[in-house]
């Protein structure tokens, strides 16, 4: 009788994860989420408050004690308890291990903390209260983000699988969770160019009807790929390609249009070079399209390239001309440094499609994170042994050979995260890396792409919504205070309260939000962007 029960209820969680695995949609996905967090016990695990793995009880009396002061209407005292405050690892309660035994989210208690946190900046944000001055609260505010931080979505490189990451964007906008600041290297660059140059409207549509699966493999004809061509490849046809997909726009021009902060990574060509970083911050008048190709430029397979930028008057012309650049991914892949220092970034989200190479960076210990490292390690291994054999027992060209010295570097990198996103495929899609796929193959990789995102949502959503508050606090301040500057009557009060509003901003750095401006001077940016 026992043995039934326990057989009926295993085969009823296999048909369970099955369907999760083939869902259509994340609705869909979550209700099956729910379902199986039913049958495994998630669904209790999430009620209980209780766990070892953060101090719950602390977690409650603030909780209590935010919800009276709100309740109540007591601003001052609010403000004060916040200001005890507010990061993404109160009491323990960031840790990963949280956020793996149940598929729909993490501590239910935590979800309700981090509401309460909210509704409580919220209540503290109109520009019309009078409990708490202006620019007391802006202070506050401003000060609120820079100790809290905010996230980044790193794509890495990986030729023909890098479209996966398009996916992973679409799910992320869809559900309104896709960070502002996002890098690509190499195949992410393409996709963080596409993205970085679309409005979400503009870019959720490109997957109607397929159109987006169609565009990247219409002319698969005109662009011939092969490791160590001695004719190389006809760079005039790639750039037709991305000229496609790619509006002919500057970093800050891009920037003015989405609100996206777009980083694209590139290596140097030569020899004593430093890698660098190209935004809108750092090089707002370089084109993105020059930096694809650059960022893209495999050695062996497409030649250096040069960057290209608009002068004074609008025309394009060579930027550092003496120069050339190649793919991003052989000096740096995922640039995580950089974007903590440009952006105060310090939540990481990263989409590896790079078989083998992604995995959670904390599992705990047992036969899950063993099997997760050994696999990390055995495909790092299986690579390195391939480059080896064909550099040691073959003839190759400079150009293959400079290839493989490059790879070898790539796979030496660091690529795991806060959050990673990678395929369900496995090692045997390795040679797909440089194979142009069909339409039903790309839609394929797009929808897988989505499908590895899906559960990442909960955790994503749980870890960023402080952040996501905050910053759209800071962006309705900025426009408040534009129209209040143009429309208020300039007495001697309403210029008191401006001055204490530019005092409170001195020294602090900028926030990053939608559309906001920064003014840098020229040495800090090129301090930041090596």
């Amino acid at each position: 009788m026992i043995m039934e029960r326990f057989n009926t209820r295993s085969r009823a969680l296999k048909k369970i994860e099955q369907d999760l695995h083939n869902a259509d949609s994340y609705e869909q996905w979550y209700t099956l989420a729910e379902a199986h967090d039913m049958e495994t016990g998630g669904i209790d695990w999430r009620e209980n408050d209780a766990s070892n793995h953060y101090d719950h009880l602390n977690i409650k009396a603030r909780l209590r004690r935010l919800r009276r002061l709100r309740k109540k209407g007591d601003d001052h005292a609010l403000l004060f308890v916040l200001n005890e405050g507010i990061h993404g690892n109160m009491a323990g309660m960031g840790k990963s291990a949280l956020y793996q035994r149940a598929k729909c989210g993490t501590k239910v208690l935590i979800d309700e903390y981090i509401s309460e946190i909210c509704e409580s900046l919220l209540q503290l944000s109109p520009r019309h209260l009078d409990s708490v001055p202006w620019a007391e609260r802006i202070d506050f505010f401003q000060r609120a983000s820079h100790c809290y931080g905010r996230s980044a979505l790193m794509l890495s490189g990986g030729g023909t699988l890098g479209y996966f990451h398009f996916g992973v964007l679409k799910a992320l906008i869809e559900q309104g969770l896709c960070p502002v600041v996002i890098s690509g290297a190499s195949a992410g660059s393409f996709v963080a160019a596409v993205v970085g140059t679309h409005t979400d409207e503009e870019f959720l549509a490109l997957f109607e009807n397929n159109q987006l699966a169609r565009e990247l493999t219409s002319n698969n004809e005109d662009i011939k790929i092969g490791i160590g061509m001695t004719n190389g490849v006809d760079m005039k046809a790639i750039k037709r390609e991305m000229a496609r997909m790619i509006p002919d726009l500057t970093f800050q021009e891009a920037y003015e249009k989405t609100g996206r902060s777009i980083n694209i990574t590139i290596s140097p060509a030569g020899p004593r070079q430093t890698s660098r970083l190209l935004n809108h911050i750092a090089s707002p008048n370089v084109t993105i399209r020059s930096a694809v190709v650059a960022s893209s430029a495999i050695p062996g397979i497409f030649p250096a390239a040069q960057l290209e930028a608009r002068d004074v008057y609008g025309k394009v012309k060579p930027y550092l001309p003496s120069r050339r650049w190649i793919d991003g991914s052989f000096s740096q892949d995922l640039p995580a440094k950089r974007l903590a220092r440009m952006y105060g970034v310090n939540h990481f989200i990263v989409s590896q499609v790079l078989p083998g190479l992604g995995r959670e960076p904390t599992l705990r210990p047992g036969i899950r994170k063993i099997i997760s490292d050994a696999s990390v390690a055995a495909t790092k291994q299986l690579v390195r042994g391939s480059l080896d054999f064909v550099q040691h027992r073959t003839k190759v060209g400079p150009r293959l050979a400079t290839a493989m010295e490059a790879m070898n570097a790539v796979i030496d990198q660091q690529f795991t995260a806060d959050i990673n996103i990678v395929p369900n495929f496995g090692d045997t899609r390795l040679m797909d890396v440089l194979r142009l796929l069909n339409e039903q193959q790309m839609v394929e990789l797009l929808a897988a792409g989505e499908r590895a995102t899906w559960p990442k949502i909960p955790a994503i959503s749980t870890t960023t919504r402080i952040g996501r508050t905050l910053d759209q606090i800071l962006h309705e301040f900025e426009v408040d205070e534009a129209h209040w500057l143009r429309s208020a009557p300039q007495t001697d009060a309403a210029l008191k309260e401006d001055s204490a509003i530019r005092k409170s901003r001195r020294g602090k750095k900028p926030a990053v939000t939608r559309r906001s401006k920064r003014a840098s001077r020229a040495i800090e940016i090129k301090a930041a962007s090596r």
